[in-house]
Protein backbone atom coordinates (compact mmCIF):
# COMPACT_ATOMS: atom_id res chain seq x y z
CA UNK A 1 0.00 0.00 0.00
CA UNK A 2 2.79 2.41 0.93
CA UNK A 3 4.72 1.45 -2.21
CA UNK A 4 1.72 2.28 -4.40
CA UNK A 5 1.32 5.61 -2.68
CA UNK A 6 5.00 6.46 -3.13
CA UNK A 7 4.90 5.46 -6.80
CA UNK A 8 1.83 7.67 -7.37
CA UNK A 9 3.49 10.60 -5.60
CA UNK A 10 6.68 10.13 -7.63
CA UNK A 11 4.74 10.02 -10.91
CA UNK A 12 2.73 13.11 -10.00
CA UNK A 13 5.87 15.04 -9.05
CA UNK A 14 7.67 14.07 -12.25
CA UNK A 15 4.67 15.20 -14.34
CA UNK A 16 4.51 18.44 -12.37
CA UNK A 17 8.20 19.18 -12.95
CA UNK A 18 7.75 18.38 -16.65
CA UNK A 19 4.91 20.90 -16.88
CA UNK A 20 6.92 23.53 -15.03
CA UNK A 21 9.93 23.06 -17.26
CA UNK A 22 7.70 23.32 -20.36
CA UNK A 23 6.32 26.63 -19.10
CA UNK A 24 9.82 27.89 -18.30
CA UNK A 25 11.06 26.98 -21.80
CA UNK A 26 8.07 28.65 -23.46
CA UNK A 27 8.44 31.81 -21.37
CA UNK A 28 12.18 32.07 -22.08
CA UNK A 29 11.69 31.62 -25.84
CA UNK A 30 8.81 34.10 -25.97
CA UNK A 31 10.76 36.70 -23.99
CA UNK A 32 14.00 36.20 -25.92
CA UNK A 33 12.72 35.96 -29.50
CA UNK A 34 9.70 38.29 -29.54
CA UNK A 35 9.90 41.82 -30.98
CA UNK A 36 12.87 41.33 -33.30
CA UNK A 37 13.47 43.56 -36.30
CA UNK A 38 16.24 42.40 -38.63
CA UNK A 39 17.38 44.57 -41.52
CA UNK A 40 19.15 43.14 -44.57
CA UNK A 41 19.69 43.82 -48.27
CA UNK A 42 18.25 41.77 -51.12
CA UNK A 43 19.15 42.69 -54.65
CA UNK A 44 20.29 46.14 -53.60
CA UNK A 45 17.00 46.90 -51.84
CA UNK A 46 16.71 47.41 -48.12
CA UNK A 47 14.48 44.85 -46.47
CA UNK A 48 13.32 44.13 -42.96
CA UNK A 49 11.76 41.13 -41.27
CA UNK A 50 9.90 41.74 -38.02
CA UNK A 51 8.59 39.20 -35.54
CA UNK A 52 6.23 40.33 -32.83
CA UNK A 53 4.86 38.49 -29.78
CA UNK A 54 5.57 34.75 -29.87
CA UNK A 55 2.89 32.76 -28.06
CA UNK A 56 2.59 29.12 -27.07
CA UNK A 57 -0.65 27.17 -26.55
CA UNK A 58 -1.06 23.38 -26.50
CA UNK A 59 2.41 22.81 -27.99
CA UNK A 60 1.66 25.15 -30.88
CA UNK A 61 3.81 28.22 -31.35
CA UNK A 62 2.36 31.21 -33.19
CA UNK A 63 3.69 34.63 -34.09
CA UNK A 64 2.83 37.46 -36.48
CA UNK A 65 5.54 38.29 -39.01
CA UNK A 66 6.03 41.25 -41.33
CA UNK A 67 8.46 41.16 -44.25
CA UNK A 68 9.17 44.52 -45.84
CA UNK A 69 10.94 44.44 -49.22
CA UNK A 70 11.32 47.86 -50.76
CA UNK A 71 7.92 49.51 -50.57
CA UNK A 72 5.91 46.26 -50.24
CA UNK A 73 5.04 44.61 -46.94
CA UNK A 74 3.88 41.01 -46.58
CA UNK A 75 2.06 40.20 -43.35
CA UNK A 76 0.99 36.81 -42.01
CA UNK A 77 0.80 34.70 -38.86
CA UNK A 78 2.82 31.51 -38.54
CA UNK A 79 1.60 28.54 -36.52
CA UNK A 80 3.93 25.63 -35.83
CA UNK A 81 2.86 22.41 -34.11
CA UNK A 82 6.16 21.58 -32.40
CA UNK A 83 5.50 17.84 -32.02
CA UNK A 84 4.90 17.62 -35.79
CA UNK A 85 8.26 19.07 -36.83
CA UNK A 86 10.94 16.73 -38.16
CA UNK A 87 13.96 18.90 -37.60
CA UNK A 88 14.93 22.11 -35.82
CA UNK A 89 18.31 23.58 -36.80
CA UNK A 90 20.13 26.90 -36.75
CA UNK A 91 21.34 28.25 -40.08
CA UNK A 92 22.81 31.41 -41.48
CA UNK A 93 20.66 32.74 -44.31
CA UNK A 94 21.97 34.03 -47.62
CA UNK A 95 20.95 37.51 -46.42
CA UNK A 96 23.46 37.17 -43.58
CA UNK A 97 21.32 36.75 -40.46
CA UNK A 98 20.94 33.65 -38.30
CA UNK A 99 17.65 31.78 -38.15
CA UNK A 100 16.14 28.79 -36.42
CA UNK A 101 14.64 26.63 -39.15
CA UNK A 102 11.71 24.26 -38.59
CA UNK A 103 11.03 21.56 -41.19
CA UNK A 104 8.22 19.04 -41.52
CA UNK A 105 6.82 16.60 -44.05
CA UNK A 106 3.34 16.89 -42.53
CA UNK A 107 0.89 19.77 -42.21
CA UNK A 108 2.46 21.08 -38.99
CA UNK A 109 3.45 24.53 -40.26
CA UNK A 110 0.75 26.96 -41.39
CA UNK A 111 0.90 30.53 -42.69
CA UNK A 112 -2.34 32.43 -42.13
CA UNK A 113 -2.84 35.61 -44.14
CA UNK A 114 -5.10 38.52 -43.08
CA UNK A 115 -7.67 37.55 -45.76
CA UNK A 116 -8.05 34.13 -44.09
CA UNK A 117 -5.99 32.17 -46.62
CA UNK A 118 -4.08 29.24 -45.10
CA UNK A 119 -0.92 27.84 -46.67
CA UNK A 120 0.82 24.70 -45.44
CA UNK A 121 4.59 25.05 -45.44
CA UNK A 122 7.36 22.45 -45.27
CA UNK A 123 9.87 24.92 -43.83
CA UNK A 124 9.69 28.06 -41.69
CA UNK A 125 12.28 30.24 -39.97
CA UNK A 126 12.50 32.47 -36.94
CA UNK A 127 15.13 35.13 -37.65
CA UNK A 128 17.66 35.92 -34.93
CA UNK A 129 19.73 39.02 -34.26
CA UNK A 130 22.68 36.81 -33.30
CA UNK A 131 23.64 33.16 -33.01
CA UNK A 132 21.56 31.72 -30.13
CA UNK A 133 22.44 28.11 -29.29
CA UNK A 134 20.36 28.28 -26.10
CA UNK A 135 17.16 29.06 -28.04
CA UNK A 136 17.85 26.13 -30.38
CA UNK A 137 18.38 23.81 -27.40
CA UNK A 138 15.17 25.05 -25.76
CA UNK A 139 13.14 24.46 -28.94
CA UNK A 140 14.48 20.90 -29.17
CA UNK A 141 13.63 20.23 -25.50
CA UNK A 142 10.17 21.69 -25.99
CA UNK A 143 9.64 19.51 -29.06
CA UNK A 144 10.57 16.41 -27.01
CA UNK A 145 8.17 17.38 -24.23
CA UNK A 146 5.36 18.00 -26.73
CA UNK A 147 6.04 14.71 -28.53
CA UNK A 148 5.79 12.81 -25.22
CA UNK A 149 2.63 14.70 -24.32
CA UNK A 150 0.93 13.87 -27.64
CA UNK A 151 1.47 10.11 -27.33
Amino acid sequence: MIKRFLICVFLMLSCLSLAQSKEVLEKHLANTLSYQHIKYNTGGKKSQISIYQIEFANCTMSYPIYIKKGDKTERFTVRILLSGTNDIVMTKTKEGYYAITFTTNRKSIIKEYPDGALIHEKKQIIPLKKHDAKALEYFKKLKEICAKKST
